[in-house]
């Protein structure tokens, strides 16, 4: 039974930060390799901590992979122009 004090200061609603982060490590070759990281917080009402926690993690996914795929890229560019150098 909750009992309502007259004059004393509603709780607020009970918040949280969430906060969530990714890495990825790429190998270069020849010894040399590229670190990608992101991280992202968000508060949130305490009942929303796992949908949020979940949209801030596939967020940072997307992030993370959509650096890594554009250096793939560019890396297999330069491996195709310096293959027809050498050609």
């Amino acid at each position: 039974m909750s009992v309502v004090i007259i004059g004393a200061k509603p709780e607020p609603a009970r918040t949280v930060e969430v906060v969530r982060s990714v890495s990825f490590k790429l190998n270069l070759g020849n010894y040399q390799s590229m670190d990608f990281f992101c991280s992202q917080k968000a508060q949130c009402p305490a009942d929303e901590v796992d949908s949020v926690s979940a949209d801030l993690y596939d967020w940072c996914y997307d992030q993370v992979m959509a650096s890594v795929r554009d250096v793939q890229a560019k890396q297999a560019k330069k491996q195709a122009a310096m293959e027809r150098k050498s050609a």
